[in-house]
């Protein structure tokens, strides 16, 4: 649904009349102290954390996306608004005070984030969206430090991991929109063929996408959807259908997880809870599950 930035504005300032924040985009000037913020739970906020250090969201011009609710000089929450929705919050007023930033520029696709979190938030915005085309109700989060990654050496392992390069793109990309298909529902490359392929490059060209190759064929991706300093959230995990059921998957992602420690000093990611055998694998590498869930709501 789209809605004006400026409609946005009025109702972050007519907010702030009921709450003791002040409400209001974050800039530049901002950067340190929203950082250090995300810092408190870095697996939780990663995504907003990695908009600043690798995105620009700061620096971009335009619009900020991100709004902060500040008590004096100490900032309490922080809301990403556009496509995506999150919020990064410990304290319920905060929330409640966030809430009337939502809304932006570019229609919201998604809201995600820490499930009590964003059921409070959905309870104050959700009647100026549409409904949702589904909700994720609980997503069980999981971290995994480098000294708990259970996986098999390199001279029993019979593929090789290693980072995906400019000449896979092609192999990535049907990879990638197969796996998007089987998740959400819906072909990305069917809605936005160029920018879905722009975000394949892009994961690429940061050598945030790690695949496993056997006999010239990847029976296996997965990408780092975003990294802060302390953190790398793992997204897109897909082992083709043709491939499951051997093993391929464990021994692929630990492979390609003992790889991505060179790069981050932690692996977080998040997945339905209704999908065990993905949770089996995560738990068998070595994933310990956080104490908290997620949520996701997917608008149409």
């Amino acid at each position: 649904m789209l809605r004006s930035r400026t409609g946005g504005e009025d109702r972050a300032r007519e907010g702030t009349l009921s709450s003791r924040f002040e409400v209001r985009p974050l800039g530049r000037a901002d950067k340190a102290l929203a950082l250090e913020a995300l810092d408190r739970n870095p697996v939780r906020d990663v995504f907003i954390a990695s908009r600043i250090l690798h995105d620009g969201a700061l620096t971009s011009l335009g619009p900020s996306p991100l709004w902060g609710a500040f008590d004096g000089q100490q900032l309490h929450g922080l809301l990403h608004v556009g496509p995506n929705l999150v919020p990064a919050v410990d304290d319920q007023r905060a929330c409640e005070a966030l809430a009337a930033a939502a809304g932006g520029l570019y229609p919201t696709r998604m809201v995600v984030g820490e499930r009590a979190t964003v059921e409070h938030l959905w309870s104050l915005i959700g009647s100026s969206y549409p409904p949702p085309r589904e909700v994720r109700r609980r997503q069980f989060v999981y971290a995994l430090e480098p000294e708990r990654l259970v996986h098999e050496s390199d001279a029993r392992a019979p593929g090789l991991a290693r980072l995906a390069e400019r000449s896979d793109e092609d192999r990535v990309l049907q990879l990638s929109a197969a796996m998007y298909t089987e998740e959400m529902g819906e072909n990305p490359m069917a809605r936005d063929p160029d920018g879905y392929r722009r975000r394949v490059r892009m994961l690429t060209a940061r050598g945030w996408t790690y695949v496993y190759e056997l006999r010239g064929e990847l029976q296996f991706k997965m990408d780092v959807g975003c990294a802060s300093g302390r953190t790398a959230q793992i997204q897109g995990v897909y082992v083709p259908p043709e491939q499951r059921g051997r093993g391929v998957g464990t021994t692929a992602m630990a492979a390609c997880c003992a790889l991505a420690f060179d790069r981050h000093p932690n692996l977080s990611l998040y997945v339905n809870d209704f999908n065990a055998p993905a949770i089996a694998l995560y738990e068998r590498i070595g994933f310990d599950r956080e104490p908290y869930d997620f949520q996701t709501i997917m608008l149409p």
